[in-house]
């Protein structure tokens, strides 16, 4: 995929106009349209400025991967992310014990979802036991 259609898929997955984000890039709209149509290419200091924007990693931005593999994602929770850096280095059985309870917190906040009861109330997670 290139560069281009990359900016151009972030941009719309964070329902952005080119004018918004060359507001937040600080630049003119007509330039995110050049980037968008590979027309320019943005130099390595707006990349980093736009994977931090998207929420991707630089190398996301910039390799060639096919159209539609998801993004590279970052944690952006410094705390949470210093908590899944710990955890790497437990045993298995640890490793795999946290997954299941990610898993039963991700299931139960779609099913939030689904029912659409988007708000958590912090109370509601009390009560949630993992038997």
């Amino acid at each position: 995929m290139a560069l281009g259609d990359r900016i151009r898929d972030l941009r719309t997955e964070k329902s952005w106009t080119q004018v918004e984000l060359g507001q937040k890039l600080h630049v003119h709209q007509k330039q995110v349209s050049t980037y968008e149509r590979n027309v320019a290419r943005p130099s390595t200091e707006m990349l980093v400025q736009m994977a931090e924007l998207f929420g991707v990693t630089l190398e996301y931005m910039v390799q060639d991967t096919p159209a539609g593999e998801a993004p590279k994602r970052r944690i952006q929770d410094r705390e949470l992310l210093r908590r899944f850096e710990t955890l790497d280095s437990f045993p298995d059985a640890y490793r795999q014990f946290a997954k299941e309870i990610l898993d039963l917190l991700i299931l139960r906040r779609r099913f939030r979802e689904l029912s659409s009861l988007d708000e958590v109330n912090e109370a509601d997670l009390v009560p949630m036991t993992l038997g």
